[in-house]
């Protein structure tokens, strides 16, 4: 089974050299404060001394430590580069191929230098890894060390850096695959650790965490009892385990203390200090329990990432559809055309096989513009909206001259009707406008695959959305203007006898209702039907003159009189007739002039004004100039393409039982 943890290796280095991916891979996440001992875990378990050391932020880049319990071909390729048959444990780095390093020092150099290289000397970090396989005879192991916690930044850190490190260290273990190794120095309380806090913020159940205590010779002989409690999991919900080390001291790396001394003397101080216990605990133990845990793990969520490189190769394979570079220009680009006109009128009307499910689009949208921004708007205008009836007692005065009126003063109504109905023009504007922008705004939800590709052309992109505008723009116009016209026409020509207006007034009122009422009821006997219609049509007229007659009493206070409160009347009873007229003529005139002309139209004026000058003037070629991120961007999906191929190619050669 330790096949599975090569597959995984392989893995890490494929997608390591790709960079940022989403790719989740199982792998063990260490996690500690500075100082927690990290660096000491990781090399017992190596067997070797090769990570930096010093004060401050050693480890700044994420290291991908893969310990690989090498093969015969393994070595025959280290063979192939030293000729040194001598070498019984080497090192490599990803970023450096054609390199083995069999003094470990060096290996720690190289660390520093890379360091420096990916994250700058000044004590920043980056989020770049740097992969290194260390070949042993021990065991296969797979972790990526981290920067140590800090709260504080020290010398020429940056202000910042606390909030880097915590960002760089969720980075990973919140990736559900990774199994998170919490340091924990046996002198602190678990209360209080960092690498805990995250463990349990992350993982609360702490199905995923193994706790590594550290430094239990550097605590208090009295403390002993409270160490085995933590030990032994009575303090920390931790489901994979807790294990307590006894690494090399400062003294022990000065003196150069050999690793196999090393785990000597910690399984006598554990043998000495904790009898009831010892054989579960000490670095070897560490290793073993990691290894089982790392397999169990690759074995559960190896199905999960095998699916997750399908899902992503399907992803890739239709992003780079969309990326390629066109064989048949001339065909490409009315192809293009084509889709993009039909994406759009599917968009509008609906047609669409991936609808939004969380928001309205298309003629939804438009239709909840005209309902919302029209349709309620227009009815909450007030018909009399500043029309007082001192100004309406004013009007009929001015607008009778030397003469007073005793019936209707229809100059004075036309005047009073067309001011009010002046209201109905601006929101009927606004309508149109709001339309004609959603009309636009459109264009950026037909299908995205359609439209990632026209990105990448912007000539291409810039000449459609230009005639989709000229479009829009030449219709919005005119049809602001016919609907102004429409209503001038309103306020220019009254019509008092017409047969929706009487019903408005007859509305007004209940007293004007019964009378209505009353003057219809006849006996129909003895008439024709045509003779019957002229005699209801000039009992109407005798009504209306009924309701317009009045008496000259604008002596009074306007309050009081009659002429004022008819007239008053009459101006809303209009406005009314002609809201209701405007409000179902103003929706059908945008859908019919500016959405339908679209829709039937776009795909002529394409043509006509995008395709046809390109193939008049052989211009494709410069039409399918792409920005320079666009060609990164293929390159980018190529190369991450080939690396999940091989991925999956890695991963087919292994059958989880």
């Amino acid at each position: 089974m330790e096949s599975l943890i090569h597959t995984i290796n392989k893995l890490q280095e494929v997608f390591a050299v790709i960079g940022d991916h989403k790719i989740n891979l199982p792998q063990i996440v260490v996690v500690g404060s500075q100082s927690s001992g990290k660096s000491s875990v990781l090399e017992s378990l190596v067997g070797k001394s090769f990570l930096p050391r010093g004060t401050g932020i050693v480890t700044r880049a994420p290291l991908i430590l893969q310990i690989v319990r090498y093969n015969k071909e393994d070595r025959e390729s280290m063979l192939e580069i030293t000729k040194n048959d001598k070498i019984k444990e080497w090192a490599w780095f990803l970023h450096k191929p054609n390199t083995v390093f069999q003094n470990f020092d060096d290996v720690r150099l190289e660390i520093e230098n890379r360091t420096n290289y990916l994250a700058g000397h000044n004590n920043g970090i980056t989020h770049e890894p740097i992969v290194l396989k260390v070949y042993t005879l021990l065991y296969d192991l797979t972790f990526v060390d981290l920067p140590g916690i800090t709260k504080l930044p020290v010398g020429d850190q940056p202000e910042d850096i606390d909030e880097r490190i915590q960002e760089l260290i969720l980075k990973y273990v919140k990736q559900p695959n990774s199994i998170i190794l919490a340091v924990v120095t046996a002198n602190t309380d678990p209360s209080t650790s960092e690498s805990l806090k995250i463990a349990r913020n992350i993982d609360p159940e702490g199905t995923r965490t193994v706790a590594v205590v550290t430094k239990l010779d550097l605590i208090d002989k009295g403390t002993i009892q409270d160490t085995i409690e933590l030990l032994c999991g009575y303090k920390i919900p931790i489901k994979l385990g807790i294990i307590g080390v006894v690494n090399r001291s400062q003294k022990d790396i000065f003196d150069n203390k050999s690793m196999k001394e090393t785990l000597k003397s910690e399984k006598e101080f554990l043998k000495a200090n904790y009898p009831e216990i010892y054989k579960k605990h000490g670095n070897q133990m560490l290793a073993n329990t990691l290894q089982n845990i790392l397999l169990m793990h690759i074995k559960k969520t190896y199905p999960i990432l095998r699916k997750e490189l399908y899902d992503t190769k399907d992803r890739l394979e239709n992003q780079l559809k969309t990326l390629k570079t066109p064989d048949q220009k001339v065909s490409f680009v009315l192809g293009l055309l084509n889709d993009v006109c039909k994406s759009y009128c599917d968009t509008v009307a609906g047609n669409r096989k991936d609808l939004s499910e969380s928001t309205l689009v298309g003629g939804a949208k438009i239709s909840q513009i005209i309902h919302n921004e029209y349709v309620e708007k227009l009815d909450k205008i007030d018909p009399l909206l500043d029309l007082t009836d001192e100004k309406i007692g004013n009007i009929l005065l001015n607008s009778a001259g030397t003469n007073k009126s005793s019936f209707v003063n229809e100059k004075a109504l036309e005047i009073m009707v067309g001011k009010q109905l002046q209201n109905l023009i601006e929101p009927a504007m606004i309508c149109v406008d709001l339309v004609g922008a959603e009309m636009l705004r459109i264009f950026e939800s037909i299908d995205q695959s359609i439209l990632d590709t026209l990105k990448r052309f912007p000539k291409l992109n810039t000449d459609v959305k230009m005639v989709l505008n000229q479009m829009i723009d030449y219709t919005l116009q005119s049809i602001k203007e016919f609907i102004r016209s429409y209503i001038e026409t309103y306020q220019a020509c009254l019509n008092t006898t017409n047969p929706d207006f009487i019903l408005e007034l007859v509305k007004s009122s209940d007293v004007i209702q019964d009378a209505f009422i009353s003057t219809h009821v006849t006996n129909k006997k003895g008439l024709t039907n045509d003779e019957f219609t002229r005699a209801e049509e000039e009992r109407t007229k005798q009504l209306f003159k009924q309701i317009l007659s009045g008496l000259n009493d604008l002596d009074k206070t306007m309050e009081s009189s009659k002429q004022v409160k008819m007239h008053k009347n009459l101006t809303r009873c209009y406005f009314e007739f002609v809201r209701k007229n405007v409000r179902d003529f103003v929706p059908k005139r945008i859908i019919f002039k500016m959405v339908n002309h679209v829709l039937n139209s776009i795909d002529h004026y394409m043509h006509k004004l995008v395709f046809t000058p390109y193939v008049v003037n052989r211009s494709i070629d410069q039409v399918l100039v792409e920005e320079e991120h666009i060609v990164d961007d293929r390159h980018r999906v190529e190369r991450l393409l080939v690396a999940v191929n091989k991925a999956l190619k890695n991963m087919a050669d292994i059958q989880v039982h």
